[in-house]
């Protein structure tokens, strides 16, 4: 028969417990940033293949058009558009699209030129996107769009010249009312909201059917992106003089000759 002082020795103290507990939280404390940064990769590699799908929708599209585009600005629901003009995808009534029913924001997508070629609802949206957003991404103004400020803008494929380099689709915000997103092409300032879901930087797709995720290093850059609200000024008034992150994504909407001389 086991003694009082036999079954203290096999007890556990309170000092030997807080110890296994101070480890625990140490080696939690270095595996969740790791298994966080691996479930944002994750996502992010989501975001990607969204991207590329739709680029590869989009592409389709063209060759079935002999290499016009679609649209780049979205139209009302039911609005009338010439077929081989017809808008990327529809515009739910309201101020932005995520005002609306979840169910008129799926007929949105629906109605879009690329449903026939893509009709997978997930794909419109990033994984990280709000629950009511259905569509995250838009296409650039340059391809089949509008230009404020004398922006080159294309309307067949087959005349983007370095392709791999041209922005299709961006990871964009639900609430931009017309699926299109731009920047300036005459002036160092960006237009509308800064993307970024993932870190620092937004996924893109390119006119050859890749997808990339880029960046934003500039600290005016990641500064504005947490900085800015939705309904907030335009901002195309904050000039940007030698930022690269616009410098860059410039080149990638509008082609290597901008309508003013970078820093």
């Amino acid at each position: 028969m086991k003694t009082l002082a036999e079954n203290a020795r096999r007890a556990f103290t309170l000092i030997e417990l807080l110890v296994v507990i101070a480890i625990i939280a140490v080696l939690m404390g270095i595996l969740m940033p790791a298994l966080n940064k691996a479930r944002e990769q994750g996502k992010r590699a989501m975001c990607l293949q969204n991207n590329r799908t739709l680029v590869m929708a989009w592409t389709l599209y063209c060759d079935e058009f002999n290499g016009n585009m679609p649209g780049a600005v979205a139209l009302d629901l039911g609005a009338a558009a010439p077929k081989d003009r017809a808008p990327w995808v529809r515009k739910p009534a309201g101020t932005t699209p995520v005002q609306s029913p979840v169910e008129t924001q799926i007929q949105a997508l629906e109605q879009g030129a690329l449903f026939p070629f893509v009709k997978n609802i997930k794909v419109y949206r990033c994984p990280v996107a709000k629950t009511y957003e259905m569509r995250s991404y838009s296409v650039s103004h340059a391809m089949n769009g509008g230009s404020f400020d004398g922006g080159p803008v294309l309307k067949n494929r087959y005349k983007i010249k370095n392709p791999a380099l041209r922005i299709v689709g961006v990871d964009d915000f639900g609430e931009d009312w017309d699926a299109a997103w731009a920047v300036p092409w005459s002036q160092a300032a960006w237009w509308n909201p800064i993307p970024a879901r993932h870190g620092n930087g937004t996924t893109l797709g390119m006119a050859d059917g890749h997808s990339e995720w880029w960046g934003w290093r500039d600290s005016r850059t990641i500064d504005l992106m947490a900085k800015w609200e939705w309904g907030s000024d335009n901002l195309n008034s904050i000039k940007q003089e030698g930022n690269q992150d616009l410098v860059r994504v410039q080149r990638g909407i509008w082609g290597d000759k901008l309508g003013y001389m970078p820093q």
